[in-house]
């Protein structure tokens, strides 16, 4: 038997032993040659791709398909590979029984790990990707009625050792034994090293199969890791098909892929077995988006000159996918980390205007003393939260006037430079800013537009109050205004490209409403920018019970993807209810909650 030259690895005395009685070796006889001459000899070593910094994959699809992604992405040539042949399927419950020694091969051998699906499904595409890698030698686990002479071909194959002792005779690998649970199989997966193997068992049904003496794949339960290789139904098998009991002789690859690849829980973990054994950098996330947390923030930051991959449907189309990995690359973070708003913090702000207190409790003070006090406020929820409770103001950027003023829209717009203190305050102080927009009879998008410059900043979102939206004619507290939905979704579609396109975090779209009519339209609204936090902001006065109706009567009419939001009014509300009634009271408990 040839023991693959690995640099990463020493043959066990036990292992040294076995070549020494094979071979007849004395001591007398002519030293080994290291791992560099044997390499040369042989001409044969693993080599990996050189991966493209720019690329931004999703490899998404079944087992079969997002592990041939994997190794086309990270795999130049292989004298070896690791192949499955599901038979219940690796994310079957338990997974196909071979899959953990399969796995611990390929990162112990550090070569790709392909599957093959139930029923042979794929074997046409498997069977290509081993002539592009070059395979000499085939590693086979799973099922033993897959037709292994047609995927093999010409090529070697051998049938995979299933506990350690095989590990080490055939393969060369020391192993540790480690019985996995199948839900913790993905972590354990991402934390297999090559050079500190283990020798991953799932762990076996609660009701096992129950034991016969026919052969086939269900002959025995599944074995403990302990059991001599070759000692299940399927290891037999295949070692009745097999062609070879040894590897060829090839090396390692000479150096690790610089490439960074993300997964979730439900991430197929065959193709992390591949990138784990190219030497990628996976890390496990909470969700799909990269963006959503510190920890996925820093992953993407920390590898600015990296590929970036990620396996399975939650990280959604590639084209997202890289916009959020762009984003994730700057590591500008929002108040209370991460780079999505909801649901990863909680807001409450004070609402108002820098000139006064006549527009708000925002106003009371000057801009220091306004963080202060908003940050006093916010942490008076924490007790309440399982969320971070975020402090920040609700900034009144353009006023309803009486007066139409020289452009006639009967709206005040306040000058950047009387804002900006605001904003430089509050970002120094790690307060977020929602700019709000009264238009009078312009239109909201006409008002965003002048304040592009702030809404550039990275802490900076934006409300609508249609309250003061006016149509042609009408006057300020005349009447209560309104909008349409697609003027709602024309502005969104503005902040969202804006943001995308200066790589910032999401962004607070805010529409104030007290009235299911404030909103017409409010079915066509537009949701589905994933750079935007969309939230309905619940905004009138008067008693408990009397808002608590008015909650209960929007919430009926709340589209899809909003996160609602509530204010509380200093003298207007009748009381007004205690940061713990807001958070307890309140139903859904709300994601902003404004004081005025």
């Amino acid at each position: 038997m040839i023991i693959p030259s690995r640099t990463s690895r020493t043959l066990t005395g036990l292992t040294l032993i076995g070549l020494l009685s094979v071979t007849g070796c004395t001591a007398s006889e002519p030293p080994a040659p290291d791992a560099a001459e044997t390499d040369e000899q042989s001409g044969s070593a693993v080599i990996l791709s050189e991966a493209d910094a720019s690329q931004r994959k999703v490899f998404a699809g079944s087992a079969a398909q997002a592990s041939l992604a994997m190794s086309r992405a990270l795999y130049e040539s292989s004298p070896v590979a690791v192949v499955l042949s599901e038979g219940t399927g690796v994310d079957a419950v338990p997974p196909e029984p071979g899959f953990g020694p399969a796995a611990s091969a390929a990162v112990g051998l550090e070569v790709p790990l392909l599957v093959i699906g139930a029923d042979g499904a794929g074997v046409s595409d498997v069977t290509a990707e081993l002539d592009r890698l070059g395979v000499e030698t085939v590693i086979g686990y799973g099922d033993p009625a897959a037709d292994w002479p047609a995927l093999t071909q010409s090529r070697e194959l051998l049938a995979g050792p299933i506990a350690i002792e095989g590990f080490s005779s055939v393969m060369g690998l020391n192993a540790v034994p480690v019985e996995v649970e199948t839900s913790d199989l993905v972590s354990a997966v991402t934390a297999l090293e090559s050079g500190e193997l283990e020798l991953l068992e799932t762990a076996p049904p609660e009701s096992p199969q129950p034991e016969t003496t026919q052969p086939g794949p269900s002959a025995e339960p599944v074995p403990a890791v302990s059991a001599p290789a070759g000692s299940t139904p399927a290891a037999a098998d295949l070692v009745e098909q097999a062609t070879t009991d040894e590897l060829p002789e090839f090396g390692s690859p000479a150096q690790d892929a610089a490439a960074l690849v993300l997964a979730t829980a439900a991430s197929d973990p065959a193709s992390l077995a591949t990138a784990r054994a190219a030497g990628a950098d996976v890390r496990i996330l909470a969700d799909g988006d990269p963006r959503a947390t510190s920890a996925s923030v820093e992953a993407v930051a920390e590898h600015p000159d990296s590929a970036v991959y990620a396996i399975g449907e939650d990280f959604g189309d590639e084209a997202d996918f890289a916009a959020h990995i762009e984003v994730a690359a700057s590591g500008v973070e929002l108040p209370g980390g991460g780079q999505t708003v909801f649901p990863g913090r909680r807001m409450v702000a004070l609402y108002g205007h820098p000139d006064g207190p006549y527009l708000g409790a925002l106003g009371e003070q000057d801009s220091e003393a306004a963080m202060v006090r908003v940050k006093e406020l916010a942490a008076q929820y924490q007790p309440f939260s399982d969320e971070p409770v975020v402090p920040a103001i609700d900034l009144i950027a353009t006023v309803a006037s009486a007066d139409a003023g020289a452009d006639g829209d009967y709206s005040s717009e306040t000058a950047i430079e009387d804002l900006l203190p605001w904003v430089d305050a509050a970002e120094d102080a790690g307060v977020y800013v929602v700019l709000d927009l009264q238009s009078g009879r312009t239109d909201f998008l006409s008002q965003a537009k002048r304040y592009e410059e702030l809404l550039k900043r990275p802490t900076v979102g934006l409300a609508l109050d249609p309250e003061w939206r006016l149509a042609p004619g009408q006057l300020p507290l005349q009447q209560i205004g309104t909008v349409d939905a697609e003027e709602i979704n024309t502005v969104s579609a503005w902040l969202a490209d804006l943001t995308r396109d200066n790589a910032l975090p999401q962004k607070v779209m805010m529409v104030h409403q007290f009235r299911v009519d404030m909103i017409s339209g409010r079915e066509n609204l537009d949701t589905s920018r994933s750079e935007l936090a969309f939230t309905l902001h619940a905004d009138g006065h008067g008693t408990p019970e009397e808002k608590l109706n008015t909650w209960s009567v929007l919430q009926d009419y709340m589209p899809e993807g909003i996160w609602p939001s509530w204010k509380n009014f200093y003298d207007e509300d009748k009381p007004t209810l205690t940061p713990e009634q807001t958070y307890t009271v309140v139903e859904p408990k709300p994601w902003l909650v404004t004081y005025q």
